[in-house]
């Protein structure tokens, strides 16, 4: 049988807590088995690292936004200088 490669696109930060709080949910269930909540786990804490991920790209455009000048510039072209050849017009 041939394995099937299913992309998965991204959550939004919405989604990302809401889905930790259905974790959360589950986890507080008595009933919840412990291979479930292992995997409960370890998808808490990839929402949990994908959401600060996001928060942080969040943050960055929001103090570009604020104050587009402390971005550091981009680096000038070098330009050779002209060579002096003792003959210049200026």
């Amino acid at each position: 049988m041939a394995s099937r490669t299913v992309k998965k696109t991204p959550l939004t930060f919405e989604q990302a807590t809401g889905r930790l709080e259905e974790i959360i949910a589950l986890m507080d269930n008595p009933e919840t088995g412990l291979e479930d909540m292992i995997a409960l786990v370890e998808e808490g804490t990839a929402l949990i690292h994908s959401s600060r991920e996001l928060l942080s790209r969040a943050e960055l455009r929001i103090k570009t936004l604020e104050n587009p000048d402390a971005l550091p510039s981009a680096p000038k072209e070098d330009k050779p200088e002209p060579a002096d050849d003792g003959f210049s017009l200026i």
